[in-house]
């Protein structure tokens, strides 16, 4: 409430300061239009300038309060209650990337206490016979360098449904009932070991959390664009994950990745429909991960975003292109939401998620339309 009405009064001056600016007292059509563009524009704006403020003062007070990230003194040492399972879904990856980041994890969580309580699965969606095989090859030769027969599982599905979603949907239907909670990758993520503990111990210790999301760290990244991405990430990634963190509370993100989920609440709450319709707006659902976040809240579970837990890593695109793709994939999700934003039980927080995703697209139109219909008046003298 304290965020909409700073938004709302900030706005609020800003549109009559432009409307001050017209000639006559009463505004006609287009004067009205060019407000509300602008309006619509500047409440974009000032959201983000307060959510920025919001991060800056978390980070320079050092505070936590109001965070599921702390924990007891002593859950560092104390035992887990719980099984998790670690899943990387894959679709036609490079091999030898995926199966490097799945030992890495794998030997880092062997240097802690808790290696007993966690098993790997790789969930292969890939539909090229002989990337297939090097993926089989690939786990045989990791399981048997790191010792892992028997906690690391390789799984290939036959039809290809629902992508990522379904591939992670089939893994609950099969083993989900053997896990209490499970940790999700992306084909390009690593965790360190002492992180998954530390998530394990953080679902252990608030038994109302079905969700908790890391903010991970871009790495290993070589193309000037992905330095650039890199960078940005690491220069503004903190304020921003605090100051999502500092408003969203118990309703905030899901990015899919890089988390952990309480399987039991998932598998009971979380089952994705087909919408209604053809694509880009029916269809499969490709933003599933906000979906899942506000079905999961809709039931009564908590959603965090643990901003200042370190070790979690992802990689970005490496091209302009890629980034492109990756983001048209985006849009058409994000867009998606406008048939769900209003859907019956849904959360404040996760209703203002899925406004903000579609906004990260509509900004666009609104900026197209706001720009031309402005008059410009030059100086006679030029």
């Amino acid at each position: 409430m304290i965020l909409a009405i700073l938004v709302l009064v900030q706005t609020t001056l800003a549109s009559w300061s432009l409307a001050r600016t017209f000639p006559y007292p009463s505004l006609s059509g287009l004067e009205i239009a060019i407000v509300t563009s602008f309006a619509i524009l500047f409440s974009w704006i000032s959201f983000s300038f307060w959510t920025a403020i919001a991060g800056f003062g978390v980070l320079w007070r050092k505070t936590k309060r109001l965070s599921v990230g702390d924990l007891p003194a002593d859950a560092g040492d104390r035992p887990l209650r719980s099984r998790t399972a670690v899943l990387m879904p894959i679709c036609n990856e490079e091999v030898d990337r995926v199966f490097a980041g799945v030992e890495a994890s794998y030997r880092s969580l062997t240097d802690t206490r808790g290696l007993e309580n966690f098993d790997f699965y790789i969930l292969s969606d890939t539909g090229d016979p002989e990337k297939q095989v090097d993926e089989e090859i690939a786990w045989a030769q990791l399981s048997q360098a790191v010792e892992g027969f028997g906690r690391i599982f390789y799984r290939h599905r036959r039809n290809n449904v629902k992508r990522k979603s379904g591939n992670v949907a089939d893994f609950l239907r099969r083993w989900g009932r053997n896990y209490d909670y499970m940790i999700v990758f992306d084909a390009d993520s690593v965790m360190s070991g002492k992180t998954m503990v530390r998530l394990a111990a953080m679902m252990d210790d608030h038994p109302q959390a079905g969700i908790i999301q890391t903010a991970p760290t871009i790495v290993n990244r070589e193309s000037v664009f992905a330095r650039v991405q890199q960078f940005a990430s690491r220069v503004y990634g903190p304020m921003f994950s605090a100051s999502l963190r500092f408003w969203q509370l118990g309703e905030s993100y899901y990015w899919g990745h890089n988390a952990i989920l309480r399987v039991e609440a998932f598998l009971k709450h979380c089952g994705l429909p087909r919408l209604p319709g053809q694509p880009p707006l029916g269809g499969e659902v490709l933003s599933h991960d906000f979906v899942e976040a506000a079905l999961m809240g809709r039931a009564g579970w908590e959603v965090w975003l643990a901003d200042d837990l370190p070790g979690s890593y992802e990689e970005s695109p490496p091209s302009l292109l890629d980034e492109l793709k990756r983001d048209r994939r985006w849009c058409q999700g994000n867009l998606q939401h406008l048939r769900l934003l209003l859907g019956e039980g849904i959360r404040f927080g996760h209703r203002a998620i899925m406004a903000m995703g579609i906004m990260a697209y509509a900004s666009s139109f609104f900026w197209a339309i706001f720009w031309p219909s402005v008059p410009l008046k030059w100086p006679s003298n030029l």
